[in-house]
């Protein structure tokens, strides 16, 4: 039996034991609790231990098949540039019966829809107001955005082991056509809520009727036009070169957009987080029907003979397979010591923790027989550094196995800790994780857990585990967030990185 397996039984095991004790000894806690402190006296005390730190930078994350997707351009003076693209398939509109744009028709617009995460603040006099959510960086200042024709076939399973689902990289380069579909300068905006499609008759120019386009909830969402021309080109003109009869034959002769930020003339800039699930390309046309087909009611008589201007449009969804692409320049950062750590999500960095002096205070807690009550390992914010996109939350876990540690395993995240806690004054200030489980079973004889290197990294929705078996730690990474923390130095004083182990003595009458 592997130490995987034996890991993952004695997890069960845990779980299940946690879960049946705390059922059956509700009712004994009280008479318990009575008769330990009416017994002995208890001598509570501190075991400082020093650990050794370091910064381990990751060179990729697997970028597809995420919950969020970045975009954006942002430069931070401790962490350096990070330029984030999207890659993503085209799927077929759901109701295609016959893809035929019909008589007279005119491409009228093509628009990229993606929505922004957003709350909506407050209505007034039926007035939304809504805040852009999961930006960081300077809202104001423009990057260029451009989107071209991809290139590179994504296919949806792992070409070494069909049985698997291919993974796509942030480091992953695609290629992509010459001429973009659109290129401008772009910034975020939250009124953003309506586009405007000017409808044409036959002859390109005569605008018959112009369509407010917007979602029930008014929510705002990122437009990008395309170029008409371009579109047509492909998509109608061409339509024999492209198989629209199914979803992978579409996909394997238009593979998809290429969506493609660089900087201006100011790095700053911003970087958002979108969720991608209703993204979508709409081509809007217009067409000649005879009067009394299945048309809109808005819909225009052009000659007084039967034969009506009828409003048409294709949604193209954005398919399964959709990837970031992670561009990092580190040349203006500032560099990491022995006094500093850096963590930051989305092919950033982590730290890693040594507990070098842990063997010898096991040792005596061992020959001492005090029991340990609490362990947490202690990280201060470098209150000095230049950066301020602290993640709210980080994690720990095994560096050396990449798996959960046993504390995430009985008892869960929320007693697991490294949430940002903040000073009196609102700024990040420390996170703290609470082991106490870990080192607790690192004093069993016999059968003690392995002393492991530890990793903290920004957290993820990913990193929980779903079931008890569970215990590897996923290769997901798409917070872009990042602290600077106090290492192991002792010039950083009483804010340099902790592990307090307290324990209790029971002193007998």
């Amino acid at each position: 039996m592997t130490t995987k397996v034996v890991k993952a039984l004695k997890y069960a095991g845990l779980f299940s034991a946690i879960f049946f004790t705390i059922i059956s000894c509700e009712k004994e806690i009280e008479s318990i609790g009575v008769n330990l402190v009416d017994n002995n006296n208890f001598n509570t005390n501190t075991l400082p231990t020093n650990v050794l730190t370091n910064t381990i930078n990751v060179e990729r994350v697997i970028a597809n098949g995420l919950p969020q997707f970045l975009l954006g351009v942002y430069s931070d003076p401790e962490f350096g540039k990070l330029k984030a693209s999207i890659v993503t398939q085209l799927s077929l509109p759901s109701v295609l019966d016959e893809y035929n744009y019909g008589d007279n028709y005119i491409i009228d617009s093509v628009i990229i829809d993606i929505p922004y995460q957003s709350t909506l603040d407050t209505v007034a006099n039926g007035i939304t107001d809504f805040s852009l959510d999961e930006i960081i960086g300077d809202q104001d200042v423009k990057f260029q955005l451009s989107v071209y024709e991809l290139k590179t076939f994504l296919n949806n399973l792992d070409p070494e082991d069909p049985s698997k689902l291919a993974k796509y990289y942030s480091d992953k380069e695609f290629s992509r056509g010459e001429t973009p579909f659109y290129s401008g300068d772009f910034k975020v905006n939250k009124t953003d809520t309506v586009a405007y499609i000017k409808r044409y008759m036959p002859d390109a120019e005569t605008v018959y009727d112009i369509d407010t386009i917007k979602q029930a909830d008014l929510s705002p969402s990122i437009k990008i036009p395309l170029d008409e021309s371009i579109i047509q080109e492909l998509f109608v003109n061409n339509v024999n070169d492209i198989d629209f009869s199914s979803t992978d034959g579409f996909q394997h002769d238009f593979r998809g957009l290429y969506i493609e930020v660089d900087e201006l003339e100011d790095e700053e800039s911003h970087l958002l987080s979108l969720d991608l699930t209703n993204a979508k390309m709409t081509i809007y046309y217009s067409n000649d029907e005879e009067e009394g087909a299945d048309v809109d009611l808005n819909d225009n008589d052009v000659n007084g003979e039967g034969i009506v201007r009828v409003k048409q449009q294709y949604v193209f969804p954005f398919g399964t397979i959709k990837s970031n692409v992670l561009e990092r320049d580190n040349s203006n950062s500032k560099a990491s010591g022995l006094n500093r750590l850096y963590v930051q999500g989305a092919a950033g960095s982590i730290a890693t923790i040594e507990l070098v002096e842990i063997d010898e205070n096991l040792a005596d807690l061992q020959d001492n027989n005090w029991l340990i009550t609490d362990a947490n390992l202690i990280f201060y914010v470098d209150q000095t550094a230049s950066s301020s996109i602290a993640p709210e939350q980080l994690f720990i876990y095994n560096y050396d196995d990449n798996e959960q540690l046993l504390d995430m395993m009985t008892e869960g995240l929320l007693a697991l800790g490294g949430v940002l806690e903040r000073d009196d004054a609102d700024e990040p200030y420390r996170y703290v994780f609470k082991i106490t489980d870990y080192i607790s079973e690192l004093l069993i004889e016999g059968e003690p857990l392995d002393l492991v290197t530890l990793g903290v990294k920004v957290y993820n929705s990913t990193d929980i585990p779903i079931s008890v078996t569970d215990n590897t730690i996923k290769d997901f990474s798409w917070d872009p967030k990042g602290v600077v923390l106090y290492g192991h130095d002792e010039s950083a004083g009483d804010k340099k990185i902790q592990l307090e182990i307290s324990y209790t003595e029971i002193v007998s009458d």
